[in-house]
């Protein structure tokens, strides 16, 4: 008996070892593959590099356009002084780690793409030419002080780094009207929100923001916020107060409603709070006459309010994955609609939208209708249809009369996926 089990756990051991090897084998073929792709990539990028290097010297000093030196595996800027009418240096995706001050004069020099490097310092000459900037994806613990000598300066996107505040000198910065900073450890204060007060467009996503400081109105130029992928649930009343706001996003928040401050805003053309909690649209987001796009995916909504039916501008309306069991008839009143996106929802049947002017684009898959839409086949108009996982009920010459229609569709370019 003793030997039977003894035999029994060594034949357990052995078969876990051969998984366990094969297990190994096939990482090591993984790794091997890896290797080698990696070599290859490096020596591509050593041919660019050298290649680069070795005829920049011959380059017309009047060369025009875009200096591109992506992925050429650098570790400093070469010596491009003598280019006096280049707009744009691309020096992404490579190993820069250091960039003097007597480089970057040229006052035809537009935009300066840096990101991906292995930067934690910098040093910008006086520059007042340059209007773009991107740092992302390097080093910086801060915004480099530096960047105050860009007079020009209009857009800098600082992404993927380890920046835990907004520096002072940012609000005298009168040309900087956009700033991007996902992704980094952003405290977003009253201190920041007052060196913020020029900007037009932030976008200040992933940095574990849980509240919006209540003096937000004191950026009274925002026209563009987004705080995507953050943990706000709620805004201060003075939220509201930002009359020139036309777009603001809270895609993956968690926000339980819509809130009133938002639905004050009656300027905004675009909303967006994807993936968050919301079971119920506020009637006053009727309200928003301006509105042109709404996103509302990915929550809980049931209903959708008939005062929606007064968004006359409304261009673009994504409500899928939601708990909808009805979609009103005055949705055909929205004659700029040109996209709606009903799909993943509880929907038994829906509207007849082929008179609808504008709209080319329609999604109703995964959902329960049994009624197969033939006017929307017919719609001149149409770019776009999905109707695939509805059960549609279709006797047989339907079904014969859908596939010589579908082929039909499908000659003059239009997709419908079934």
């Amino acid at each position: 008996m003793q030997k039977t089990f003894l035999s029994t756990i060594i034949l357990v051991i052995l078969a876990v070892g051969n998984t366990f090897s094969q297990i190994n084998t096939v990482q090591q073929k993984s790794d091997s593959l890896r290797k080698v792709w990696e070599n290859l990539m490096d020596s591509l990028r050593s041919e660019k590099r050298i290649k680069f290097l070795n005829s920049i010297d011959s380059f017309p000093t009047d060369t025009t356009g875009t200096l591109n030196m992506h992925d050429f595996g650098l570790t400093k800027l070469p010596d491009i002084d003598r280019f006096n009418n280049i707009s744009t240096v691309n020096a992404s995706a490579n190993s820069i780690t250091n960039l003097p001050a007597k480089q970057l004069k040229q006052d035809s020099l537009k935009k300066l793409i840096l990101c991906n490097n292995n930067l934690s310092r910098i040093r910008f000459p006086v520059n007042s030419s340059i209007e773009s900037l991107d740092l992302s994806d390097n080093n910086f613990r801060r915004i480099p002080r530096s960047i105050r000598h860009l007079d020009g300066l209009k857009s800098l996107t600082i992404n993927n780094n380890s920046i835990r505040r907004i520096p002072n000198f940012m609000r005298n910065m009168k040309n900087l009207t956009s700033l991007e900073i996902n992704f980094n450890n952003i405290k977003f204060n009253k201190r920041a929100v007052r060196r913020l007060r020029n900007i037009k467009t932030l976008v200040i996503a992933g940095n574990n923001i849980d509240e919006i400081p209540d003096n937000i109105d004191e950026m009274t130029c925002v026209v563009t916020l987004n705080f995507s992928k953050n943990l706000i649930s709620s805004v201060p009343q003075e939220f509201a107060n930002l009359s020139n706001l036309e777009a603001i996003i809270f895609y993956k928040n968690n926000f339980n409603e819509i809130p009133s401050e938002v639905t004050a805003l009656t300027n905004l053309k675009i909303i967006d709070f994807y993936y968050n909690n919301i079971e119920v649209i506020p009637d006053e987001t009727g309200n928003l006459q301006d509105l042109s796009m709404i996103f509302l995916a990915y929550n809980n909504i049931t209903h959708l309010p008939d005062t929606l039916r007064s968004l006359q501008k409304l261009e673009a309306f994504y409500i899928h994955n939601n708990n909808l069991g009805k979609i009103p008839g005055w949705i055909t009143e929205l004659e700029n609609l040109k996209i709606i996106d009903i799909s993943y929802n509880k929907l038994f049947e829906i509207p007849d939208m082929s008179d609808m002017p504008e709209l080319y684009e329609i999604d109703i898959q995964e959902n329960n209708i049994d009624h197969f839409p033939w006017e929307l086949m017919e719609k001149p108009n149409l770019k776009l249809l999905i109707i695939k996982g509805n059960p549609f009920i279709l006797d047989e010459d339907e079904e014969i009369m859908l596939e010589t229609t579908l082929a039909q569709k499908r000659a003059t370019g239009v997709i419908v996926v079934d």
